[in-house]
């Protein structure tokens, strides 16, 4: 990851793909909350799980592009403002929600192939299921997507905790690095 000293944030697309991905676990995760308002088998509750697996989809694809303006894109240099083991406890976090960013959409998606289900994003293409359907073992998997997707969100709300609270009370650059750039009036 190439290092620009001049930079006091990160970049523009990078900052967009962070939002973004905020944005879609939020969506994700709390649409699943909806199901239970519908019978199984109705339009709505269909559209909660079309919208579910799409943004599931749309998080793979925001990792995918992050991945590489992470690597080849300039960055701020390492904040001066944090300790070694808040800086190395931070990339720890980080690569943490990188991994459970794959996992649970990846899952998600071997979930539903178990279910003789497809696969479609935002109805722009689907994907049918490769695999035969085994709703047993479908069962087990729905457990270890469950558990994955509740241990990123119990990450980043702890990522998202710890950077107000450098923000509020360490009073460090942080949580700037990533916010969007004021706009002069």
């Amino acid at each position: 990851m190439p290092v620009d000293p001049r930079l006091s944030r990160y970049g523009a697309p990078l900052r967009a793909i962070h939002w973004l991905t905020v944005v879609s676990i939020i969506v994700v995760f709390g649409i699943t909350y909806l199901e239970g308002f519908f019978a199984r088998g109705t339009p709505e509750r269909g559209l909660i799980w079309w919208t579910h697996i799409s943004v599931g989809l749309l998080i793979i694809a925001l990792v995918a592009a992050r991945i590489p303006v992470r690597i080849f894109g300039h960055h701020p240099p390492a904040s001066t403002q944090i300790s070694r083991p808040v800086a190395i406890a931070s990339h720890i976090v980080h690569g943490l929600l990188y991994l459970l960013l794959i996992a649970v959409p990846l899952v998600g998606i071997y979930l539903a192939f178990l279910r003789g289900n497809e696969v479609s994003f935002f109805s722009l293409f689907t994907i049918p299921s490769p695999i035969a359907v085994n709703r047993d073992l479908a069962r087990e998997v729905i457990e270890v997507h469950e558990w994955l997707a509740n241990a990123l969100i119990i990450l980043a709300v702890l990522h998202a905790a710890a950077a107000v609270a450098h923000h509020y009370v360490l009073k460090d650059d942080v949580l700037k690095r990533m916010l969007p750039e004021r706009v002069a009036p």
